[in-house]
């Protein structure tokens, strides 16, 4: 049984004394202990529930509230503060014993009770409180100016809370302020009442502090999980679920033979692994950090890796499902009152007076607020991912209960630039769909959210939610049965008429989206491949072409993927890589499946992977490829040669950012070059540089300055380098690639004065950026 923590505490939830008893403090108890402190209110904790005293002005105590969450007990005790004579704390330190904070000796109209006299808080006041993840107040402190980040953090450390809220005493509004997991302080939620600041509040501890269940359940997320469901058909279901996940996203992982495992609110799906009991080194051979997948009642599914323990994931993956379907802090106050009345009704001693009564739910209305609320913090932390001088951003999230996509753009100037969103902030869209599945038309399909910034001005926002009115975009869609497990999740009373076809198989769009059951992702639609860019060459061959690229480079000058008559046979494995034919199209998409490292390499115009990385061929923002070889020679030994063929694709930033990298290596002087190698250099010079020179070369006409390789500097002007310091107009340079670097030359001069590696991002794309302005 929970003990039950008595604390004295003052009218900001300043705390005086604190106690623990075994049994519930009766109203004399609770008043005495009161009476010891000096202090009008008296807060006793019971697992997650309060109930507050107080002390009127008549000087008898009475119960405030009763079995309510910390928030609610927070707003009751400000407000009864606000309502009653009294002085803060602080502005009379003197006082004679038994006289309590702010009180002034005076006589009532009876000549003997004391009366209290407060002075009024000043207007432009700011009250900042050290909270919990539940609300409760540990200490606060008082500021005639707005507080800076210093005195934020100051106040935090000083209470050992994660959690600061500041506000002016009489407002509504308030900003809440919370250390992240590396102990630096940041404003989580701006300009948002108490019931939104709680509910960003236990997102970001969801995301930055909660690593499983708390000791003693003093987390808000330890109680309320989602009961738990046996049964083949839900096991057989969270199987399947999970294969169609490996298999959109190409995984290297089994399909057939897959065990699921039940645990509070979900299942845990994996593949067992085969260990002979009569070796005993048998363990060795156990794979280390190889996916588990946990799939939720509703549906969603996560891929966590078997080193994390078990438990701990299980019940992180719990918390997120609670923190998503929890109840408000209001319903959750009217259940409790629900519950009292209950318990008073039944109680055969319990008061004769009540025979019946009557617990009004939130309204449609209130609800609805709450979950429009909700949408000014989700774009407050949309607008930290996205680079600086942004103007605007566009933010599209396409959600069911089993899948979601999202994408988010950015717009600087005429400048787009796109961001993924992370699976953090999918917690909270996801918070914010269910809270608005409470309103009549039902859960939003899609949440469309534009926000335009300028210099000086505030931020204007603008809102849409998709019910299906019309089809959703190609990029937006989702596969039929993510609907469908939507629809059984949140049933309404309609749905459009070409969801219902597209859902039940009988018409609907012609073609699906893929989607992504973990963490969300952006979808970028390909610039438009019937476009010729001036200067360039439309992209219907290879970019650079032949005519760009000059002789001399290790045979990788190709226009147009090998067929599967031209790949060589890859050395040492007796088969050939597959071509797969692709699904539309007159011409057969090239497909490569083969193994390199022990992992699956899949490549396609679409989508490239290599184990557990991948990254769509659309998403791409550079490419390098390169061959290096070295040679040793050593006393009464032959010389070794030793190749290396590197590929890699990724997104910016170069240092950090996804990419995927395939390296193949061979020895001997004449190592024959590998047909994985070959295949991927042509797949992205025909399918990838076409549009990454595009844009570069669009840019570049509009006024920008584009880095490639890392250092070379391209404007309308010419080229620049800072390290070797080189500025050359357009009139003076020419370009060569030979033993895998490209050189740039100056007419007249018999050295290059820029060398630049092959490897170095989007190097390949110097000689055809170059005769675009050239020629």
């Amino acid at each position: 049984m929970t003990d039950y923590v008595v604390a004295a505490t003052e009218a900001d939830g300043n705390r005086l004394g604190e106690r623990v008893t075994s049994a519930a403090p009766t109203l004399a108890e609770a008043s005495r202990f009161g009476d010891s402190h000096g202090t009008n209110y008296v807060s006793v904790r019971h697992g997650h529930d309060i109930t507050l005293y107080a002390r009127e002005v008549s000087g008898t105590w009475s119960v405030l509230v009763a079995d309510a969450p910390a928030p609610v007990v927070v707003e009751i005790r400000r407000q009864h503060a606000l309502h009653r004579p009294g002085q803060r704390r602080g502005q009379d330190p003197e006082r004679r014993p038994g006289q309590y904070p702010g009180q002034k000796p005076q006589q009532n109209g009876d000549g003997d009770l004391p009366l209290f006299e407060y002075d009024p808080a000043p207007e432009n006041e700011y009250e900042l409180s050290a909270i919990g993840v539940d609300g409760e107040v540990f200490g606060d402190r008082l500021c005639s100016v707005a507080p800076t980040p210093a005195e934020v953090a100051e106040l935090g450390d000083l209470h050992e809370a994660n959690y600061v809220m500041a506000g002016q005493p009489g407002h509504d509004m308030v900003t809440l302020y919370g250390r992240d997991a590396r102990g630096s302080w940041s404003v989580i939620a701006a300009d948002v009442d108490v019931d939104t600041a709680e509910e960003v509040c236990l997102w970001f501890d969801l995301t930055q502090h909660y690593q499983g269940r708390s000791p003693a359940g003093r987390h808000p997320l330890d109680e309320g999980l989602p009961a738990a469901g046996d049964g083949p058909a839900a096991a057989a279901q969270a199987v399947s679920l999970v294969v169609e996940h490996i298999r959109a996203r190409r995984l290297d992982y089994p399909t057939e033979g897959l065990t699921a495992d039940r645990f509070t609110g979900g299942w845990s799906v994996y593949a067992p692994a085969e260990v002979a009991e009569s070796d005993p080194m048998a363990f060795l051979d156990i794979p280390v950090g190889r996916s588990v997948f946990l799939v939720g009642d509703t549906g969603r599914v996560k891929e966590v890796s078997s080193s994390v323990p078990p438990r701990q994931a299980e019940e992180m993956f719990a918390a997120e499902e609670t923190y998503a379907r929890r109840q408000t802090a209001e319903e959750r106050y009217v259940a409790s009152l629900w519950e009292g009345a209950a318990r008073l009704v039944s109680d055969p001693e319990g008061s004769p007076g009540i025979s019946s009564f009557t617990v009004d739910s939130p309204s449609e209305e209130e609800i609805a607020a709450v979950a429009s609320r909700l949408i000014g913090p989700i774009a407050q932390q949309l607008a930290l991912l996205g680079p600086p001088g942004w103007d605007r951003f566009t933010a599209v999230f396409s959600f069911t209960v089993s899948a979601e996509v999202a994408q988010l753009r950015f717009r600087s100037g005429k400048r787009t630039t796109e961001v993924r969103v992370p699976e953090q902030l999918a917690m909270l869209v996801r918070r914010q769909r269910h809270l608005a599945a409470r309103m009549p038309a039902g859960p939003w399909w899609r949440l469309l959210l534009t926000v335009a910034h300028t210099a000086g001005t505030g931020a204007r926002m603008t809102t849409d939610y998709d019910y299906g009115g019309e089809p959703f975009p190609a990029e937006d869609l989702l596969n039929p049965e993510h609907y469908r497990n939507d629809l059984a999740a949140y049933p309404r009373p309609q749905i459009p008429a070409w969801l219902s076809a597209y859902v039940t198989g009988s018409g609907g769009p012609g073609h699906t989206a893929s989607t992504s059951t973990e963490a969300p992702r952006v979808a970028p639609r390909a610039p438009r491949q019937d476009q010729a860019v001036q200067g360039v060459p439309r992209p219907t061959s290879a970019a650079p072409t032949a005519a760009s690229v000059p002789d001399g480079w290790n045979g990788s000058r190709t226009s147009t993927p090998p067929s599967a008559a031209e790949l060589p046979a890859r050395p040492g494995s007796g088969q050939r890589p597959v071509l797969a034919p692709g699904a539309s199209g007159p011409v057969p998409e090239p497909v490569l499946d083969a193994k390199v490292d022990w992992k699956t390499l899949h490549a396609d115009p679409h989508v490239i992977t290599h184990g557990r990385t991948s990254i769509e061929l659309e998403q791409a923002e550079w490419v390098s490829y390169s061959v290096t070889q070295t040679a040793t020679k050593r006393l009464l030994f032959p010389t070794s040669y030793f190749t290396v063929w590197e590929f890699m694709v990724g997104r910016y930033p170069y240092y950090g950012g996804p990419r995927v990298t395939v390296r193949l290596s061979r020895v001997g002087r004449r190592a024959d070059e590998p047909a994985e190698w070959t295949f991927l250099v042509n797949l992205v010079r025909r399918y990838l540089e076409p549009r990454l020179l595009g844009e570069l070369v669009d840019r570049v006409r509009r006024g920008e300055t584009v880095t490639l390789a890392g250092s070379v500097q391209v404007s309308r002007a010419g080229i620049a380098c800072k390290k070797p310091k080189v500025s050359l107009p357009w009139n003076s340079i020419r370009t060569q690639i030979q033993n895998g670097v490209i050189t740039i030359w100056r007419p007249g001069v018999q050295k290059p004065v820029l060398t630049v590696p092959l490897s170095h991002p989007n190097a390949s794309l110097i000689p055809a950026l170059f005769a675009a302005f050239t020629t």
